[in-house]
């Protein structure tokens, strides 16, 4: 879900800044480790530039301030901070790692998930700061047994819905996909757009994707993916057969030209009350709401299966960002400690304020009310499917759903083909 876009509105910014910067003046002892409390240099202590590369410039107002903050605390440390946009992250990354100028990297689960990127990370397991982490969200971090990325956001995959429109026409929230089906064919009689679909840049489908195959395919079986390299499960069988047959089935309550909208009006026009629904990430909450502040609004986990207990797991991502130390850096000492003083509970609150995402650490609180319904639903988590890729074989799943919108492709050839491309592509696995 490399596309994900995220929409932050200045005005929370100015806010957090004028938060950041009270919270500054006035930091408690209670909230930092004893060795940390001091502004004062130790004599023997040498000035150090730590070095950090970041994606996320959506992010730029809190790590202005809090990188002062940092600084404030730890005076011999300067913090040289370079954040670009996500398409140029890649080229940026991998030349600060050829030159080793770096310490502290910008990062998400695929840079744990290679083996080839793995070589680069320090194993961070075993550090204090670990603790405050969910444990569920320290896994998108982790493999070969040990600790590489920190993850500083979740996100998830919901419905989000009307709730004027369902209390009007006397509609439950779904629990298995008969009555979500049942659903849209009543909010259609009325004359409404069942679902909301911003189609014209085509990844937003894998969202949809992503609802349906946590209830279909990991639901029933939750080790499916372990068999894909030795074709013990297939993308051809009928599982994910399921998912494409009822993304098929789906696209028939799209609004009208749905694949003309572009993804970032979508949000938008839901709240203005043009669909009954829409299937999106939990971080398109704040668009909604933002467009219209009045507009009443829940969420509920897209039901693929009729099954209403392989529906109740979230699928949920604690990978697309977090913090990875450059195992050859030269300042590991105060990339840790950045790392400690970021994860502190008041400065993560920040964060999490910021971002409007879902928090990955234990015990912070959210502003935003419909945040805080979607949180309500992630108790039981499943990955995103897209987690359980293997790195360096071939998806070409989006190309296809948007053919099966398009009448251009059955269920069972897109599921057929999607599994040939996998196969086909056994040469570049890692």
């Amino acid at each position: 879900m490399a596309n994900k876009q995220k929409f932050l509105k200045g005005m929370a910014y100015t806010a957090l800044v004028a938060a950041l910067a009270i919270s500054g003046c006035s930091k408690s002892s209670s909230d930092s480790p004893s060795t940390s409390g001091s502004s004062t240099q130790p004599a023997s202590q040498k000035d150090v530039d730590l070095k950090i590369i970041n994606f996320r410039v959506e992010d730029k107002a809190f790590y202005d301030v809090i990188n002062a903050k940092f600084e404030k605390e730890y005076p011999y440390i300067h913090i040289k901070y370079d954040a670009v946009p996500t398409k140029d992250y890649p080229q940026l990354k991998q030349s600060r790692l050829v030159a080793g100028d770096v310490d502290l990297v910008g990062g998400g689960g695929r840079d744990v998930k290679d083996p080839t990127m793995r070589e680069n990370w320090m194993d961070l397991s075993g550090q204090p700061l670990l603790e405050g982490y969910f444990p569920d969200a320290l896994k998108a971090g982790q493999a070969d047994g040990k600790q590489y990325l920190i993850p500083t956001i979740s996100t998830s995959v919901v419905t989000y819905y009307n709730k004027k429109v369902f209390q009007d026409l006397g509609l439950s929230v779904p629990r298995t996909w008969s009555e979500f089906v049942d659903a849209c064919e009543k909010i259609k009689a009325a004359g409404i757009d069942p679902v909301m679909f911003g189609g014209k840049d085509q990844w937003p489908v894998n969202m949809i994707l992503i609802g349906l195959e946590a209830g279909i395919v990991q639901g029933p079986q939750p080790d499916f993916y372990d068999g894909m390299k030795t074709e013990k499960t297939k993308f051809s069988d009928p599982a994910w057969v399921e998912v494409y047959s009822k993304l098929q089935t789906l696209s028939k309550y799209f609004e009208k030209n749905a694949t003309g909208l572009a993804y970032g009006e979508a949000p938008g026009l839901f709240a203005q009350g043009k669909a009954a629904m829409m299937i999106d990430g939990s971080w398109s909450a704040q668009q909604v709401e933002s467009a219209n502040p009045a507009f009443e609004v829940g969420a509920f986990l897209t039901p693929g299966s009729d099954q209403a207990n392989f529906n109740e797991a979230a699928p949920t991502s604690n990978g697309d960002s977090g913090w990875l130390v450059y195992k050859n850096a030269e300042n590991k000492d105060a990339a840790l400690k950045y790392l400690e003083f970021l994860s502190r509970p008041d400065n993560y609150q920040m964060f999490v304020s910021a971002t409007k995402m879902l928090p990955t650490m234990k015990d912070v609180q959210m502003e935003s009310p419909l945040t805080q319904e979607i949180a309500g639903l992630l108790s039981n988590q499943t990955d995103f499917w897209e987690a359980h890729q293997v790195a360096g074989a071939k998806y070409n799943y989006t190309e296809y759903a948007m053919k099966l919108i398009l009448n251009g492709i059955s269920p069972q050839d897109a599921a057929v083909k999607m599994q040939k491309d996998f196969i086909d592509s056994k040469q570049n696995w890692k």
